[in-house]
């Protein structure tokens, strides 16, 4: 059915632009262009136009940024590799910046694209990164038709090849600086033609001119309520509309009062109104909210923090194998992977065949058989003998965090004190409404001259913000300290969860001991060759035993290896020139049964069979960490220590010495480690678990906070909640004091808040508070409390001596 074209100039329903003499009609809506009514019509068959209901007027026209031949380039294998972050035969994962994403229609839309295009499968937008996740699957929906779909609905993604991290540097959000810039034009030239109602200029103008400059202002206050001020009344009706209120709802009533009274005042011809109190409120407003921006910017911990991500990999340079962070891996670096050991960037395999588990990007716990010459995604982890990988993309730290941070791997989504601020911010609102009506009662029956300043100056002085800023940067700076001291969180809401604390379970090897080896006993009975294929089978695997088994052999690629298994808690096995090789516990690798209480069983010894005949037994020298004693006292009288080890009692009666004997657990499974944790939780206690990830994955995601322990190789368990450098191991104390600090803070800020407004409210409600000036207040207000927890949280940190 052709469109209707309409002769009337009205604004177009979908992006708001002006419709000329040959818009067209759908229904009783009109628009600009044929493909703002597509747009309408796409989101109407696919019952989606409650995106109109969030804004007025919330797209972007289409036919600006829909060229179906500019993005034919997307067809190219190659490119497609090169733009996303996932590619399977039934998944795809891609990132784009989105730059015409400006408000929550966007958001509605953007995160329903499945119910528009078939075949893509999720959408998840980050709003203040102003990007887009989709996942679709390339069976159903190609790369060219997601971005087209993008383009259809007006929101054209900014591609560039030239970046690995997705985030091509859109232009700065200049709106502000030109919203600044009318309001201080207009509040200057207003101040200068309202000097004629301050000051006695009968001898100078005459009544005509007055009225003259009365109207002037008039028409200088348009452009400054319709533009400079147009954020105040968007948000607040989005808010309004939700049932919700927020500052810009004060701010706005406040505004909308001064401009309806001095509307009044000079149509009436009683006065000439308040436009130079509004104007100039307006310009502070937006001032204030400049630097505050600025200051948040320069105070920001999300970029800053993410660089202590202590991740590393080996990288090899010839026969050269060196451990460094992944921060300093460039394309075209030759990296090992060990089995289990996560890929940090999207990387080529370079021989051989690998099984991949993808569970930590796509959810799927399925592995992937990938062969020589595939790309092979970050966020994979090895499952099986060791990789040898060219590095194809620089290293994204900010997706590796994205993944960490994905639904699947939270255990909460939000903390009792973010809930608590949030609510808390709600009802203070409705309090200075409440207030600010109170107070226009009693000046309309006292002195109606003060009505509308002191309404204003209510409405604007008072501020939540304090409730708002206080909590994410005092935890944003916190973050920051652990950081630059081995400790990374994986978000805010984990020191909450680490100052709740009550139990810390220990796991022991790799934890609270470091392993040296026993050359002799290792040496006794293997041949050469022998040792040779131990060493091979060994360099496999991340387990501190094979680890150091590793060193004995100089060139294990020699030897191809087949069949190769890890049993977590029980050993390695592989096949070596026709060979079994078994290393681990005697009876994974005896074909017969285990004397219990044998003496070799009872030392601790590893044991290595070749093709069923056990050789040797070595018993690596476990030895406690330096500080191991200093960090059982510090935390004995705060929490209650639990040892949990996957060995034997050996080092049963040195641990007593520092910890509790009723709490050392011996020969524990992973499953009966989990299984504890959870005993712990049923008795009604807040459990961290500490663990080097390999044998207690499972323990970590149960716990309340688990933390993975690191060192020159950096194991990572997405179901973590902090990585630990181990070398600061005994800073864990220092830590647990400064999380349970920043509620302090927090509590600060908030009795700051709680002087800051009855004060200012003291004035504003007494008449004796210029709107203006509280403009400026509100915003000083906010900068001073970000200031306060910035300084606070570094006096902590000194105070517990980790700065």
């Amino acid at each position: 059915m052709p469109p209707v074209i309409n002769t009337i100039a009205r604004t177009c329903y979908h992006c708001g632009e002006k419709c000329e003499q040959d818009s067209v009609m759908s229904g009783e809506h009109q628009f600009c262009c044929t493909g703002c009514m597509t747009v309408y019509e796409i989101l109407e068959n696919n019952g989606l136009c409650e995106y109109y209901d969030f804004e007025k007027n919330p797209g972007i026209n289409p036919a600006k940024s829909f060229d179906h031949k500019r993005w034919e380039f997307l067809d190219d294998k190659k490119i497609q590799k090169q733009l996303t972050d996932y590619f399977s035969e039934t998944l795809v994962i891609v990132s784009f910046n989105i730059p015409g994403m400006h408000c929550s229609s966007c958001i509605y839309l953007l995160e329903n694209l499945s119910r528009l295009a078939k075949g893509v499968l999720a959408s998840e937008v980050n709003f203040l990164k102003k990007e887009i996740t989709i996942k679709f699957d390339p069976g159903e929906i190609s790369l060219r038709k997601v971005v087209e779909t993008l383009l259809s609905i007006g929101y054209a993604p900014e591609i560039s090849l030239n970046n690995s991290e997705k985030n091509a540097a859109s232009g700065k959000n200049k709106k502000i600086v030109y919203q600044i810039g009318i309001a201080g034009f207009c509040f200057g030239n207003i101040m200068i033609l309202s000097l004629p109602e301050y000051f006695d200029f009968k001898s100078l103008l005459t009544s005509d001119f007055i009225h003259l400059f009365r109207y002037v202002n008039l028409l200088l206050i348009i452009p400054v309520l319709v533009f400079s001020a147009s954020d105040y009344f968007r948000n607040s009706w989005f808010a309004l509309k939700n049932l919700r209120s927020n500052m810009d709802v004060a701010v706005t009533i406040g505004i909308a009062g001064l401009a309806v009274q001095s509307f009044y005042d000079v149509l009436s011809g009683r006065g000439g109104g308040f436009f130079d109190s509004l104007s100039g409120l307006i310009f502070f407003l937006l001032v204030g909210r400049f630097f505050q921006q600025k200051t948040f910017q320069a105070l920001s911990f999300d970029r800053d923090y993410k660089s202590y991500f202590p991740l590393a990999i080996t990288r090899v340079k010839g026969s050269d194998e060196k451990s460094i962070n992944v921060n300093d891996l460039m394309i075209g670096d030759d990296i090992l992977v060990h089995n289990r050991e996560l890929i940090p960037a999207d990387s080529i395999l370079e021989k051989g065949e690998a099984f991949i588990d993808y569970s930590f990007v796509t959810g799927e716990s399925r592995a992937v058989l990938c062969s020589e010459g595939d790309l092979i995604y970050a966020g994979g982890r090895n499952q099986g003998t060791r990789l040898k990988l060219k590095i194809f993309k620089t290293v994204s730290q900010s997706y590796l965090t994205r993944l960490w941070n994905d639904k699947a791997f939270n255990k909460e989504e939000q903390t009792g004190m973010s809930i608590w601020a949030n609510s808390l911010s709600n009802y203070f609102m409705v309090g200075v409404i409440i207030i600010a009506a109170a107070t226009g009662i009693y000046w309309k029956i006292n002195n109606p001259a003060l009505l509308m300043r002191s309404v204003t100056a209510v409405l604007i002085v008072a501020c939540p913000c304090v409730l708002a800023l206080s909590i994410p940067f005092t935890f944003g700076q916190i973050m920051r300290i652990m950081g630059k001291k081995g400790l990374y969180l994986k978000n805010a809401r984990c020191i909450e969860k680490l100052a709740a604390i009550h139990s810390i379970v220990f796991d022991k090897t790799g934890t609270l001991t470091t392993t040296e080896n026993n050359d002799h006993e290792f040496s006794s009975n293997l041949l050469p060759e022998e040792k040779e294929w131990v060493a091979a089978a060994a360099s496999q695997s991340l387990h501190p035993i094979s680890r150091l088994l590793k060193d004995e052999n100089t060139n294990p690629e020699y030897y191809p290896i087949t069949n190769w298994e890890e049993t977590i808690g029980a050993g390695i096995k592989a096949t070596i020139n026709g060979n079994e090789i078994k290393i681990g516990k005697k009876d994974f690798v005896s074909r017969e049964p285990v004397n219990e209480e044998g003496e070799d069983h009872l030392i601790g010894k590893t044991y290595i069979s070749v093709n069923g005949i056990i050789k040797t037994g070595f018993a690596p020298i476990q030895k406690l960490r330096d500080d191991i004693e200093i960090l059982a006292q510090s935390l004995k009288s705060k929490f209650r220590l639990y040892i949990l080890s996957g060995d034997n009692d050996a080092q049963k009666s040195i641990l007593e010495k520092y910890f509790t004997k009723d709490n050392l657990y011996f020969r524990q499974s992973p499953q009966q480690k989990l299984e504890f944790i959870e005993t712990l939780q049923e008795s009604g206690q807040n459990v961290m678990m500490i663990g080097d990830g390999l044998n207690d994955a499972g323990a970590l995601k149960a716990s309340n906070f688990g933390i993975t322990v690191t060192n020159d190789i950096h194991s990572f368990t997405p179901a973590a909640d902090a990585i630990l450098d181990i070398n600061y191991l005994g800073l864990l104390p220092k830590f647990a004091s400064l999380a349970k600090d920043t509620r302090k803070i927090v509590l600060g800020a908030l009795l700051f808040s709680i002087m800051y407004n009855c004060i200012g409210l003291s004035f504003a409600v007494r008449g004796n508070l210029q709107p203006w000036v509280a403009a400026i207040l509100m915003p000083v207000s906010s900068i001073t409390v970000v200031l306060y927890t910035r300084l606070a949280s570094i006096a902590a940190a000194k105070r517990n001596k980790l700065l």
